[in-house]
Order: C-alpha cells, then sequence, then structure tokens
C-alpha cells in the first residue's frame, strides 16, 4: 500500500462525514508486523482523526494512540512512530509499554524531581525549585541531562564557594546530587510514569565532596536567654513584627523552625492550649501542650485574614516561609545587645520559662 497524502486524509475525513462510517488510513505497506494507521471516527458534530501505532502479535491486534491530526501532522506521526514504535515493533516487543524514547534534557529532569517533591508534599519543594532554575540557567536548560559532566557542577559550585558561601555551595551541591538521584531511580519505578526518559549513567554530583558538618558547642545561657526574649519584645531595629513574635515561639517551645513559621489558626486549640500539627517534617501528626507564656503570646496575635499567625513580610497571602524566619533568627543574634527601648516592655514571666 502506497504511503498516505494530506490530500487523501482530507478527502477521507469529507468521505467519512457524509457517510457516517468509520475508516483507517494505512500509512505505507509496514514492516515487520506493525505500521502507523489514522482511524477516522465521524461524531454528532465533526470527524476525529487519531493517530494509532498498530501491532500484530501472538496472533492478536493491539493499538496505542499517537496523538490527534492536524495537531499532529503527517510528517510528525511519522517520525513518532518511527522513534518510539517501529524498533520495538521490529524486535517483537509490545507496543503498549512503548513511550517517549528521547533522553531528558537538564531541565526535564530538574522540572520532574521538583514535581515529585510537590507531590509527595515535601514542604521543600519551593525553595528546591528556586535553587534548580538558577543551576539549569547555567549548565544549560536544553542540554541532555546525561551529557552534564561533574567538572560542570564543580565550575557551578566553585565561585559560590569562593564568595564566602560554604553552607549555599554545599546546599546547590545536595540540590543536583538529589534531582540526579531520583532521575536514575524514576528510569525503573513501576509505580510512576514519566513523560521523558533521561536515560542517566550516573550521577555527576556524587563524587563532589560535602562540606564538612560543624557540630554546635555555644549555646544561650540563662541570662543570655532572658535578654534575647527581651530584646524581641522590643527590638531597638527594624523588624517585621510576626518574625519577633514568631522567634519567642520558637524559644517558648522548642518546635521546628517551618512548623512554627506555618502557624495556622486551625492548628491552634486555644481552650486546651496544644498546638496540632497533622502533618510534620518526618510525615507523623504532632501535638504538644505550650506554656502558659506561649498561650498568651499566641492568644495575643491577631492571625491575617488567611489564618496564618506569622504572615510573609513581602506576601501577606501565605505563611511567612520558613527560611525567612530561620534568616531572622541568625540576624537577631548579630544584634540583640542592646535592650533600650524607649516604651515599658509588658511584664511577663519569661525568667521561669527560660529556666
Amino acid at each position: 500500500m502506497p504511503s498516505l497524502t494530506d490530500g487523501e486524509i482530507r478527502q477521507a475525513l469529507k468521505r467519512v462525514g457524509q457517510s457516517g462510517n468509520q475508516e483507517s488510513l494505512i500509512d505505507g505497506d509496514g514492516r515487520g508486523t506493525g505500521r502507523l494507521v489514522l482511524v477516522l471516527k465521524p461524531m454528532p458534530t465533526r470527524v476525529t482523526a487519531d493517530w494509532m501505532a498498530q501491532q500484530w502479535r501472538d496472533g492478536k491486534r493491539t493499538k496505542k494512540k499517537l496523538g490527534a491530526y492536524p495537531s499532529m501532522s503527517l510528517a510528525q506521526a511519522r517520525e513518532v512512530f518511527k522513534r518510539d514504535f517501529a524498533d520495538m515493533i521490529q524486535k517483537g516487543r509490545s507496543i503498549k509499554i512503548a513511550g517517549d524514547t528521547r533522553p531528558g534534557t537538564v531541565a526535564d529532569v530538574f522540572e520532574a524531581y521538583v514535581q515529585y517533591l510537590k507531590d509527595a508534599g515535601k514542604m521543600s519543594w519551593k525553595e528546591t525549585e528556586k535553587g534548580l532554575n538558577k543551576i539549569a540557567d547555567t549548565l544549560g536548560r536544553n542540554r541532555l541531562a546525561r551529557e552534564i559532566e561533574p567538572d560542570e557542577i564543580t565550575e557551578v559550585i566553585r565561585p559560590i564557594y569562593e564568595r564566602g558561601c560554604r553552607a549555599m555551595a554545599d546546599h546547590v551541591r545536595g540540590y543536583i546530587h538529589a534531582a540526579y538521584s531520583w532521575g536514575m531511580k524514576s528510569e525503573h519505578d513501576y509505580r510512576t510514569s514519566s513523560p521523558r526518559r533521561f536515560k542517566l549513567v550516573y550521577n555527576p554530583a556524587a563524587g563532589i565532596p560535602t562540606e564538612p558538618k560543624k557540630v554546635g558547642t555555644r549555646w544561650l545561657d540563662e541570662e543570655e536567654f532572658v535578654r534575647l526574649y527581651r530584646w524581641l519584645e522590643c527590638p531597638d531595629a527594624p523588624v517585621h513584627p510576626p518574625y519577633t513574635r514568631a522567634v519567642r515561639i520558637l524559644m517558648l517551645t522548642g518546635q521546628r523552625v517551618e512548623e512554627i513559621a506555618r502557624l495556622h489558626v486551625d492548628q491552634w486549640d486555644a481552650a486546651e492550649r496544644i498546638i496540632d500539627w497533622s502533618k510534620t517534617k518526618n510525615g507523623k501528626p504532632h501535638a504538644i501542650p505550650v506554656p502558659s507564656l506561649a498561650a498568651e503570646l499566641i492568644g495575643s496575635i491577631k492571625p491575617n485574614e488567611n489564618g496564618w499567625f506569622f504572615p510573609s513580610a513581602t506576601d501577606p497571602a501565605p505563611t511567612c516561609e520558613p527560611r525567612d524566619a530561620l534568616q531572622f533568627h541568625v540576624a537577631t543574634a548579630r544584634s540583640w545587645g542592646d535592650t533600650r527601648c524607649d516604651e515599658p516592655r509588658p511584664a511577663s514571666n519569661v525568667e521561669d520559662a527560660g529556666g
């Protein structure tokens, strides 16, 4: 059978529309036991045209859709059939498991990994996406992910390290390593289906050493704890008020930064003085009773219209970003020494809470 032409397809569309009978147009003779077919079906208001890969295997006919005509042109359908189906049919493999055989780009790997984090409910997905977007711009978004070499990763990290940002350099390495590790595993994960195969052979960030972890040996004594708390009650520098309250709740409860930074009215039981998180970093529900001083502080805070106790300084709609709260937490440690305040501070039992 000769190859199809666009003219023959247009004529067949008119014919099916007039007759109301379904037709199948075969492109060429086909090789092995498979071929490209355009299936035309009459509908009440139009005629649909779908490209199908057709295979005869074990005496049974199998079809799999490639796309719709004219969105997918005749030339495009032939290209996809040759790329993704022809070789599988020649080898006798089922076309049911066929997919896009093009190897994924850097952007494909990074975007798919971020989507995996979002689907898994990981709170780190937003920061990871921001970091990987910058890395993709540097490495080249449209480059094949499998072509990235370790020395290219090193050249991305080195300028960050030389600026003195050692922790950030380690974060960047971690982002890349995690994305590639996920990409390699996802190739063979039967629980998920990826629109693109990455064909990764190795992880280019695997051999890059991590920054040595320094275990802290310095902590606040009782007097310093009280001084910091007093400074937070009335700081002598311009600070977004929800940040000072968030850090005080952190000091009084000892909870994770992101859990307090994302505190919502639905998680606070004022009558029982309990904060109840249905979901935490480790994926397990968590509830704590809070001391009276913390309960009074939370009770004095008016949540914003979205129910957040500690809204962001830049975007009041979502919660305060954990990184914002953590950065403020670090900044206060550098500037809380002066506790002068023109207005009287409210009395409290912070000395008892600090002990």
